[in-house]
């Protein structure tokens, strides 16, 4: 069955997890930039969090690409 294979997926976002990114997303025909940290994973979606409070699942094959966002410490606010 389909079922019992989705429970067995192998995390393909962990290693972002907690970290900014910079996802490009695929909407209708339009390629989308989306500012977020990548904060779970299902088989199917990915949990993002726009801002403090705003979380939103995205469908994997909706994703196109995923960017780590690397700041130097110094324009890292305190």
């Amino acid at each position: 069955m389909i079922v019992d294979r989705a429970k067995y997926f192998t995390p393909v976002y962990s290693s972002w997890f907690g970290k900014p990114v910079l996802m490009l997303v695929v909407f209708r025909q339009l390629q989308i930039p989306m500012l977020c940290h990548i904060v779970g994973e299902s088989a199917a979606d990915v949990r993002v969090r726009v801002q403090p409070g705003w979380e939103m699942d995205v469908r994997k094959n909706l994703v196109l690409d995923v960017k780590e966002i690397v700041m130097a410490p110094e324009d890292r606010m305190n």
